[in-house]
């Protein structure tokens, strides 16, 4: 006895999520959940920030302050 065909999927990004059989294999919103976004990187890049700003700070002030003492 003949099964009829299933439904082709459409074309999504997330078209990958579904097996050859159709079933999906992962959620999308698996990895979402799972992670932070940012996480310790952004305090990283923060720290790094705050300290690159702080040399030009003082280097500036360093500057200032021997021009005015000359």
């Amino acid at each position: 006895m003949l099964k009829p065909r299933r439904k082709p999927h459409k074309v999504y990004p997330n078209a990958d999520r579904y097996g050859e059989d159709g079933r999906r294999m992962y959620s999308a919103y698996d990895a979402a959940t799972a992670t932070r976004r940012h996480g310790r990187r952004g305090w990283v890049k923060r720290i790094r920030l705050a300290a690159i700003v702080l040399a030009l700070v003082a280097a500036a002030l360093v500057v200032i302050v021997s021009a005015l003492l000359h």
